[in-house]
């Protein structure tokens, strides 16, 4: 499925730093994993950020980034997070796999890696090993909706759980209706919400709400989905409007259009969720 989305700001490094002033900072601590696929056995990287002011195992998300690698996005949830005291667990499924848009593997080819980043989590005692989530952006969200889905949870986890709550921004699911629609798979089951724009150019604006009433209708599941008029693909990447070509899109082109008062929603609201649905647990 080539759906996702093509930015060509600069990544930003997965080097251990200090994150902003504020209640509850962390220093990122960098660890090293391997994917769960033992015939592509690739080697990632992801950096850890904790609530300082934690008295106990807190809870915890793997963010994983969109298709030109980490970015602003991350660095926008991470402080409102940290101070409602979740975790981060900033992956790099990036370096050392894929260049681009043009090379990137199918989005399956990360599943094991997403499945890994969980039990790296669930061996620190710092974090609650019931209690993690998944979070992502675009190519990272499309991942985060696939990690939901039973058969794949079965596949890489065996019989241990997956993760507890699933935060999915444009997560390009354009053919995830008919995806599911054919597939025999259920969903796990962990509170879901889906944040995206009208204005789209992958389609969201349909899709989402497609996906919304098959997710109730097939498996009396309730989605949670946030939608904002006038909104483009990556309404949260704070940077210059951009137009770019791209074949997956609606008629092959995409356009890119920072909304900050969509993206300061979406903090508040990613905060809230995850502190009803993963920190209130």
């Amino acid at each position: 499925m080539r759906c996702f989305e093509r930015i060509g700001f600069l990544a930003v490094g997965l080097a251990t730093f200090l994150v902003g002033s504020g209640g509850a900072t962390s220093a990122g601590t960098r660890i090293d994993f391997s994917s769960l696929d033992a015939h592509h056995a690739s080697k990632v990287s992801g950096t850890l950020y904790l609530p300082q002011t934690a008295s106990g195992p807190v809870p915890a998300v793997v963010l994983v980034h969109g298709t030109m690698g980490i970015d602003q996005r991350g660095e926008l949830y991470r402080q409102p997070l940290l101070d409602a005291g979740i975790g981060i667990f900033e992956v790099d499924f990036k370096t050392g796999i894929y260049r681009g848009a043009l090379d990137r593997p199918n989005p399956d080819t990360f599943l094991p890696l997403a499945f890994a980043a969980l039990k790296e989590l669930r061996k620190i005692p710092a974090v609650d090993p019931n209690r993690i989530g998944i979070m992502g952006f675009s190519l990272g969200g499309n991942i985060a909706l696939r990690t939901a889905m039973e058969s794949n949870v079965k596949q890489w986890m065996g019989e241990d759980t997956g993760f507890a709550t699933f935060v999915l921004f444009y997560p390009v699911c354009n053919h995830f209706t008919k995806d599911f629609e054919k597939s025999g798979s259920k969903l796990i089951g962990g509170p879901m919400i889906i944040f995206y724009g009208t204005d789209d150019s992958y389609g969201e604006g349909k899709a989402v709400p497609e996906l919304k009433s098959l997710f109730a209708a097939k498996y009396g599941f309730q989605l949670i989905t946030v939608e904002y008029p006038g909104a483009t693909h990556a309404f949260n990447l704070n940077g210059p409007d951009m137009n770019m070509l791209d074949p997956a899109a609606t008629g092959m082109r995409v356009h890119i259009r920072w909304d900050p008062e969509a993206a300061s929603d979406s903090v508040t609201k990613t905060v809230n969720f995850l502190r009803e649905n993963l920190a209130g647990k």
